[in-house]
């Protein structure tokens, strides 16, 4: 094996890596500031999660062509293209008005959509023997991603003249060393054709895919929606806007552990379902929680809700790679699972904040949580029943 043969590999860790690393701050980012953005903007709390409602939309409807475009050209080469959507997307989020800042979140989350796809479906590809660990460094990445972003929105605003726009924006720049770093693995792979997925109506053959496109729906739904509204609880309770951006920041920290090590574990494991039942009740406790004894630190609620995140969602991806019947049918079932999964995802955080709007309080939609929370156990239990796949090991 020549030493370009033997890198190979590292430059694909590197650059799955640093990749996974811009599929969340754009929208990590945006919870710490929703409160200046909604004053600026002079709207309503319905109108302004439309900016982290879109992206979700995005996920779900453009990740169903993601298999399309993996068959017209390499895998590889469509992920370097997605990367220009988000630095495009990014630097557009900046811009001074609402269509700009509109039309940036679309771009982003066009881009963030196909890579949401592929990006795992490479992963079971070329690392088979490990799909637990990868998928553990990828998710790992990815939270690390949003972990950054909420702990740094606030201090960067006000150290970018109080700009919220700025703070948005600049994540144009780790995009492009996204960009960099996955340039190596295309150049160095120029002859693959891509993963010839199967046709998506194959898919819903596998008994697999209606249970694992509701609880990733489901999941991605409860986390998203505590992500753009907590630090907007918390301050209409009287947290200051550093403290509340810091307890989000501590939410998605407390995730890291988890997404890497609930994927090995759930490898290791029989079945999934005690992880189910665990990170269920995890959401469940932080919810009720914020919603029936605010005297108890927040910190308390938010570290239950980081935890399950960074458990339901590795958990999520790993199924879809395992309960895959071959490689071929791993885009197509991630496709249909993200992609109706996240259509789901995307009503969350805009009937929060509607329900919200119509009560002026707070209980209604938490309470409104709550039951999305049981139909996370329901879902999950149901889609890590049946035995796992053979995994192909090329």
């Amino acid at each position: 094996m020549n030493l370009r043969n033997r890198a190979a590999p590292v430059l694909l860790v590197l650059g799955i890596v640093l990749v996974a690393l811009n599929l969340r701050p754009v929208i990590a980012g945006f919870g710490p500031l929703l409160a200046p953005i909604q004053r600026d903007l002079a709207v309503s709390a319905a109108t302004v999660s439309l900016l982290t409602t879109i992206p979700l939309l995005c996920w779900g409807a453009l990740a169903l062509v993601a298999p399309a475009l993996a068959r017209a050209r390499s895998a590889e080469v469509v992920i370097l293209g997605c990367l220009g959507l988000i630095v495009l997307g990014a630097a557009l989020r900046a811009g001074p008005t609402f269509p700009w800042i509109l039309a940036g979140t679309l771009l982003v989350g066009a881009g963030i959509a196909v890579v949401n796809v592929l990006l795992p479906s490479l992963i079971r590809r070329d690392f088979p023997g490990r799909l637990g660990l990868m998928t553990g460094i990828y998710t790992t990445a990815v939270v690390g991603g949003a972990t950054v972003a909420s702990a740094v929105a606030v201090p960067l605003q006000g150290a970018l003249g109080g700009s919220w726009r700025l703070a948005l924006g600049v994540w144009a720049g780790l995009a492009v060393l996204g960009a960099l770093a996955w340039w190596p693995v295309v150049i160095g792979r120029p002859v693959r054709s891509g993963l010839q997925p199967m046709p998506s109506g194959r898919v819903w053959t596998n008994p697999a895919a209606l249970p694992l496109t509701l609880y990733m729906g489901t999941q991605s739904l409860v986390f998203f929606t505590w992500l753009t509204w907590l630090p907007r609880i918390l301050l209409d309770r009287g947290v200051s806007s550093a403290e509340a951006g810091m307890l989000l920041s501590l939410g998605n920290l407390v995730q890291l552990p988890f997404t890497l090590a609930v994927p090995v574990l759930a490898a290791r494991l029989p079945s999934a379902r005690p992880l189910v039942v665990a990170l269920s009740t995890a959401f469940a406790a932080g919810l009720a929680g914020l919603l029936l004894l605010p005297q108890v630190p927040n910190l308390v609620w938010v570290l239950l809700l980081g935890a399950a995140s960074g458990s339901a969602f590795p958990l999520a991806l790993y199924l879809i790679a395992r309960r895959a019947r071959n490689t071929a049918e791993a885009p197509g079932l991630s496709a249909v699972a993200q992609g109706y999964g996240y259509l789901l995802a995307a009503t969350g955080p805009f009937l929060f904040g509607a329900v919200h709007d119509f009560t002026g309080d707070w209980s209604p939609p938490l309470i409104l949580l709550l039951g999305f929370t049981a139909l996370v156990l329901i879902s999950g239990w149901w889609a890590s029943g049946e035995p796992a796949e053979r995994l192909e090991v090329a």
